[in-house]
């Protein structure tokens, strides 16, 4: 799970910053990171650049619900700031 987070993070970032918008991608990723305990296990880059992404660069309203889980893990853990999620990017 460890390998498929980074997974994620690598390619949602990828498709973010090309503004690739792949409805069927960004489904399964924020299906998948949903799974009970999945953004816990998450390094912090990669929650950083999934949370940049669905909040800057996919902003459909039907990911508001994963926005708001992404929120609620980086509150969880205390140590991420914003200006860390807007650099994740580079």
């Amino acid at each position: 799970d460890d390998e498929i987070g980074f997974c994620f993070s690598s390619v949602i970032r990828a498709f973010a910053l090309l503004e690739i918008n792949h409805r069927p991608l960004l489904k399964m990723v924020a299906t998948r990171c949903q799974k009970p305990g999945m953004l816990r296990k998450m390094n912090d880059w990669g929650l950083c650049i999934v949370t940049w992404s669905y909040s800057d660069v996919f902003q459909d309203a039907e990911f508001s619900e994963f926005r708001k889980s992404l929120r609620a893990e980086v509150s969880r853990r205390g140590t991420i700031t914003e200006d860390m999620i807007s650099r994740s990017q580079l």
